[in-house]
């Protein structure tokens, strides 16, 4: 058995215990209630099981290209193991976990002010990438603790002090990073809080990139981690409900455009963990939502292109065009921006033309439609 303890910048938010043999926590004892992860009136069973997935969810995803090297090179069976071996430390959050003999510091632990490495992403990201250092050393790394399928990796640099994410495309059409830069250009016409995302070239292939969310004083708090703390349904009335009790500004505002954002683009993955809130990491207030990030599965991404399908949702309804009649419209925008003069802008450097037209088209009839419900 290896006990470990869950800190919240200094302050020790539960001890547990992982089994050898299964790979989980079959033992936690939550110490603080103010930032723990998990909802404290569950029963003892309830309180474990969501613990687990606490913890998965800080893992790298089995199904993130480039695992089986990661654990191939490294003789790693478990990707929980990468995870706890350094520290649980992400970029997106104020968590981190320690272990026997615990002596670290945040000060001295943290991604936000303390240098990292970024083999693990690297090795993840670039299947040619020489491996230079053993992954097993006492060197930090916020790619053992980020989620998501598709390749990425934080990148720190040295000329403005901050840390970045680098994402790629996927399979034949890599439309991903193209998606994530007409998302920002679109969010931006329409006066949406957004976090910016640009492209550029990365060897043979064009990625995505967004400066880091998080900083030393503020961290990101997934709506699926709002929910296993809080107790909630999975449900828009749930979650607006959550937000008026916790006094978070212009929260109900930032939701229904979350929603009128998703219709916009065909966002197919707005999932649980691809929104929240901002959080004062040493008082817990809530600051207000994330900033829409991670918008690169829309724009029929992997998919036909087919105007006429409903997109379907993972927030609050089955389809994008039913979360509607949670909100109108014409409350959040008085004029549309021309989709096309945007999609060429962000698309300009997108190879595959059939493509490009076939979406520039339906991009053409969602500002009609829009348009029309505005009337």
């Amino acid at each position: 058995m290896k006990e470990y303890v869950l800190k919240h910048r200094d302050t020790d938010v539960a001890e547990f215990r992982i089994d050898k043999e299964t790979g989980n926590a079959d033992y936690v004892n939550i110490l603080d209630n103010k930032f723990s992860p998990v909802n404290i009136n569950a029963s003892k069973g309830g309180k474990l099981v969501s613990f687990n997935s606490w913890l998965i969810n800080r893992c790298i995803p089995g199904s993130r290209d480039g695992v089986a090297r990661l654990k191939k090179e490294y003789s790693i069976t478990d990707l929980k193991t990468i995870m706890l071996l350094k520290y649980g430390l992400s970029l997106s959050d104020h968590y981190w976990i320690d272990r026997k003999p615990f002596d670290k510091k945040w000060e001295s632990i943290n991604l936000f002010e303390n240098r990292y490495s970024d083999v693990i992403g690297k090795i993840l990201f670039d299947p040619h990438f020489k491996l230079v250092t053993d992954i097993k050393d006492g060197i930090f790394d916020p790619n053992a603790s980020t989620g998501g399928k598709l390749k990425k990796y934080w990148k720190y640099s040295e000329n403005d002090k901050t840390s970045y994410l680098i994402k790629g495309g996927s399979g034949e059409r890599k439309q991903e990073p193209f998606n994530e830069y007409f998302a920002s250009l679109l969010f931006e016409a329409l006066n949406f809080e957004f976090t910016p995302y640009s492209i550029e070239k990365h060897e043979t292939e064009w990625v995505s990139v967004c400066q880091c969310i998080a900083n030393n004083e503020t961290e990101m708090v997934s709506a699926d981690d709002l929910r296993r703390k809080y107790g909630i349904g999975k449900t828009y009335d749930s979650l607006i409900q959550l937000g008026k009790e916790n006094e978070c500004s212009g929260f109900t505002d930032q939701i229904n455009m979350m929603i009128i954002a998703d219709y916009l683009i065909e966002n197919t993955d707005r999932h649980w963990n691809n929104f929240g809130i901002l959080r004062d990491g040493k008082t817990g207030a809530w600051l207000g939502t994330i900033p829409l990030f991670d918008n690169g599965y829309s724009l029929w991404n992997n998919d036909f292109i087919d105007i006429n399908k409903t997109s379907p949702s993972l927030s609050f309804e089955d389809t994008n065009e039913d979360c509607l009649k949670y909100v109108n419209i014409s409350n959040f925008i008085k004029k549309m921006p021309q989709m096309t003069d945007i999609f060429d802008r962000a698309f300009e450097k997108y190879a595959n033309d059939e493509r490009k037209n076939d979406i520039r088209e339906a991009s053409k009839t969602k500002q009609r439609e829009v348009e029309t419900m505005m009337e």
